[in-house]
């Protein structure tokens, strides 16, 4: 089993395992729960996760496209969860054939483990042999404390990731963001293009996602930008916050044909290019349109402006 990690060998440590796409209300709760147990045994929470996910090696037929990509959910699972060390485990046809028992003992002979933390219905290993009496099981005979927690709940339904994703899908991110406990985000370097933007007279920066990385419904979408800082050791560093406007689609007024965002950012133009930004989507305002004049569409911008203003509560 291969690993990158940001943790000695020798260290103890209290670990959960799961994809944790998206880094939801529940996950976090699962985390904060982690981190309490760490404490109580004297050692660092850890986040056990996988690349890639681990549903598009045991199941390649299904088109998967997740809510956060790895860089994303560590930079979410540091912000949000206070968990800022991590094993990134390489999610092979191999490891996937590794049975329960196979699994924790090749982490166990790799890692000082005091404590796991996983949720009620968590199950792992080939044929999810791996289930919670299992972990208990083991956790007595290798002297590992097994705690595990119920999930969140939001109108009587369990939060899942797949719930969360069929409301990005359709562009809801006002709904998603509720159930997340921060906003659907996209991380990525800003390309240079064709600079149409500029010439409207709202120059945009310009992403284009990873093909599995899932981003809201064709549309217009008030939002927030940052510079990602990965670098960033310490997760009180704040970067300037930027308050704008995000176009999705293929821009069908110029006959476009590549799906990507444009960001357009309220009174400020910062050089961006080849840069890492996070946009964080907070309301929709509606759906890509074709224009039958630049005027026209110049003139919609200008609303979508305007309302994104009011949504974000900046003057102008």
């Amino acid at each position: 089993m291969e690993y990158v990690t940001t943790i000695s060998p020798d260290q103890p440590i209290t670990i959960t395992i799961g994809n944790f796409d998206g880094v939801h209300k529940g996950h976090q709760r699962l985390m904060h729960v982690l981190r309490k147990t760490a404490e109580e045994l004297n050692c660092k929470p850890v986040l056990a996760t996988f690349s890639p996910h681990t549903l598009m090696v045991v199941r390649p037929d299904i088109d998967l496209l997740y809510l956060t990509t790895l860089e994303e959910k560590l930079a979410l699972t540091k912000k949000y969860a206070g968990i800022a060390d991590n094993i990134v485990i390489n999610f092979t046809p191999a490891v996937a054939t590794m049975n329960a028992h196979e699994f924790m003992d090749s982490l166990s002979r790799h890692f000082t483990i005091k404590g796991i933390v996983v949720g009620a219905h968590f199950s792992f290993g080939h044929n999810r042999t791996g289930d919670i009496s299992f972990l208990e099981h083991y956790g007595q005979q290798h002297e590992i404390l097994v705690r595990t927690i119920s999930w969140e709940e939001a109108d009587g339904t369990r939060i899942s990731s797949t719930r969360i994703r069929a409301l990005v899908s359709e562009g809801q991110v006002a709904g998603a963001n509720e159930l997340l406990g921060h906003p659907v985000t996209l991380s990525e370097v800003v390309r240079h293009g064709d600079h149409r933007g500029r010439l409207l007279g709202f120059p945009t920066a310009n992403l284009i996602p990873e093909a599995h990385k899932l981003i809201p419904a064709n549309g217009v979408y008030a939002v927030r930008v940052s510079m990602s800082n990965t670098a960033a050791s310490d997760v009180t560093q704040l970067n300037p916050v930027y308050n704008g406007v995000a176009n999705i689609g293929v821009r069908p007024t110029f006959n476009g044909k590549e799906r990507m965002v444009e960001a357009h950012l309220f009174d400020v133009q910062p050089d961006l290019y080849d840069k890492r930004i996070t946009v964080d989507f907070i309301a929709r305002l509606r759906s890509e349109q074709r224009f039958a004049s630049i005027d026209a569409l110049k003139s919609q911008i200008a609303s979508d402006v305007q309302q994104a203003r009011q949504i974000l509560n900046v003057g102008g």
